[in-house]
């Protein structure tokens, strides 16, 4: 039986949790905020989703809005209307192939209807997600 001293269980624990950072597919980040904006203005939401192409293939980014008449809260509403929503994206690849996709969507001309909860979500090509936490909107007149 072979005995393992403090300093090699140490080294193989931090090699274990090196590796699994590395094989970190997708991830959702940006800043949780709660914002009180007039009715009429506008706002952007902002997001970026960092992911490696080679395992997780073409990905989906989008920004949402939970569905205030959704009594289990199971249910997100794309923000996709060009006519209410002016979203850009911009891609870049860091050493290591790994893809920083930047999501900002701009909210334009706010009403009551725009008061709630919003997150960010991304989805894999081989159908992994991954998603930020609620951002709060408040609209006042």
């Amino acid at each position: 039986m072979t005995r393992l001293t403090g300093s090699v269980l140490l080294l193989m624990v931090t090699v274990y949790v090196s590796s699994a950072q590395e094989n970190e597919t997708l991830e959702v980040i940006y800043s949780q905020k709660e914002m009180t904006l007039a009715r009429g203005s506008s706002v952007k939401l902002s997001c970026e989703a960092k992911y490696q192409f080679e395992r997780c293939g073409v990905v989906h980014v989008v920004w949402c809005q939970k569905d205030q008449n959704d009594q289990n809260d199971q249910t997100d509403l794309e923000l996709t209307d060009p006519s209410k929503y002016f979203t850009t994206v911009t891609e870049t690849v860091s050493p290591g192939n790994m893809r920083h996709r930047q999501v900002v969507t701009e909210i334009l001309n706010l009403t009551q209807k725009d008061d709630g909860q919003f997150q960010c979500k991304a989805v894999c090509e081989n159908g992994e997600s991954a998603m930020g936490h609620f951002i709060s909107i408040l609209v006042t007149d």
